[in-house]
C-alpha cells in the first residue's frame, strides 16, 4: 500500500501530527505494515502540496511549532479512490499471502550449523520479543490524548486486526515453546 494512502487513512480518523502517525506505524501497526519514518514527512508534504491535507502550525513553548494535519474533502475522495484501487490490485494479483522475509527464519533454517547455546539465545530473544509485541497489541489502557489511535484501535476493523495479530503471535509463541527442543537434537 502506498505511503500516501496509509497517511490519508490514518488522517481519516481525525486531525493529527506526523509524529503521531509515526508512533502509530512504529507501535501497534508495526507488525502489520513496515513503513520507514523517513517516508512519512515527504508523503505529508506531497499531500499538502496536492491539497489533500491541510496543515496548521501550533506554537509550543521552547519547542518547534507542532504541525497538525487534517484531511480535506478532496483528500477523502482521493483516499477512497486509492483504497478501492489498492483493493482491486490486491484481488487481481492473486497473491493473497503475505510475504514474510525473516532473518530469524533463515537463522533457524540453518541452525544445525550453530552452537546450541546460540540457537537457545535466538529462540529466547524471539520469545521475549513476541511476548512484548503481544502486550503492545493487546494493550487497552490509556494512550496519548492528541492521538486518533484510540478511535482506530477501538473500531470494529481495529479490534479485528488486533485480535488476528494477537492470535498469530500467540500461535508462534506456543509453537516455539512446544517444539524448540527439535532444533537441539
Amino acid at each position: 500500500m502506498q505511503t500516501d494512502t496509509i497517511c490519508l487513512g490514518i488522517l481519516r480518523g481525525g486531525p493529527t501530527t506526523g509524529y503521531v502517525i509515526k508512533s502509530i506505524l512504529e507501535g501497534p501497526l508495526n507488525q502489520i505494515y513496515n513503513l520507514s519514518f523517513g517516508s512519512i514527512y515527504p508523503a505529508l508534504s506531497k499531500l499538502t502540496k496536492d491539497k489533500l491535507v491541510t496543515v496548521r502550525q501550533h506554537a509550543q513553548d521552547k519547542k518547534p511549532d507542532k504541525k497538525v494535519y487534517t484531511i480535506t474533502k478532496k483528500g477523502i475522495s482521493h483516499f477512497e479512490e486509492a483504497l478501492l484501487a489498492e483493493a482491486g490490485n490486491y484481488v487481481r494479483s492473486g497473491n493473497y499471502g503475505d510475504q514474510i522475509k525473516s532473518e530469524y527464519g533463515m537463522l533457524l533454517l540453518f541452525s544445525k550449523y550453530l552452537p546450541g547455546e546460540h540457537v537457545k539465545l535466538i529462540l529466547d530473544e524471539r520469545l521475549l520479543f513476541a511476548q512484548q509485541q503481544l502486550k503492545l497489541i493487546t494493550y487497552d489502557g490509556p494512550i496519548a490524548k492528541d492521538s486518533n489511535l484510540n478511535a482506530l484501535r477501538s473500531s470494529a476493523q481495529g479490534k479485528f486486526m488486533r485480535g488476528l495479530m494477537a492470535e498469530v503471535i500467540k500461535t508462534a509463541i506456543n509453537y516455539i515453546e512446544k517444539n524448540r527442543k527439535k532444533l537441539h537434537d
